[in-house]
């Protein structure tokens, strides 16, 4: 951290999807001694998702997460400390941060099972960003066609413009040499 106050940007894209974040702050001289920090994470809306003053290291969940850029910020206390500082954070989201032993603990599920249900969510992501692709791959398309035709237009424009100005030259000289009697 060279600022007192470090922003992280994360884009969100699955609406259902769990996020789990794991930071830790350690001087980067010394790894092993932790340097407190306030952390606070923002929706895309500018809402307060999750805020703790003076933690070194923490872990933290959002269920249900808006589609987005999320806004992680670390404050240290003082410029000096900042300087020296390096956080380490580990972002998951969609199956990474779902805890299937868990799952399987409480739903008394076997290993395959639990591989199962890891796989169709993994299969069920994939899924989702691809959908996102061609969501993108639309819009880029519309703007491509947009911009084609707005510089077919501009072509067009420019050779009226063009065929005006040779028409106007040959009206000019016409007249000139009709004057000098040259015509």
């Amino acid at each position: 951290m060279v600022f007192q106050t470090k922003c992280v940007f994360k884009e969100v894209m699955d609406v259902d999807a769990m996020i789990s974040a794991h930071y830790e702050a350690f001087n980067k001289d010394n790894p092993v001694n932790k340097v407190p920090l306030n952390i606070k994470v923002e929706s895309p809306l500018g809402e307060l998702v999750f805020e703790m003053k003076d933690s070194a290291a923490n872990d933290f969940t959002i269920e249900h997460p808006m589609e987005g850029e999320y806004r992680l910020c670390f404050t240290s206390k003082s410029y000096q400390v900042a300087q020296s500082t390096r956080i380490a954070l580990k972002w998951r989201e969609g199956v990474e941060a779902t805890s299937f032993e868990t799952l399987a603990k409480k739903d008394n599920l076997d290993s395959v099972h639990t591989e199962l249900l890891r796989l169709e969510d993994s299969v069920h992501n994939i899924h989702l960003e691809l959908q996102n692709i061609r969501r993108k791959e639309e819009q880029m398309r519309d703007v491509n066609e947009l911009t084609n035709s707005r510089v077919a237009w501009c072509s067009v424009g420019a050779l009226m413009i063009c065929v005006g100005m040779a028409v106007m030259q040959i009206w000019s000289l016409r007249k000139f040499f009709v004057r000098k009697k040259i015509l």
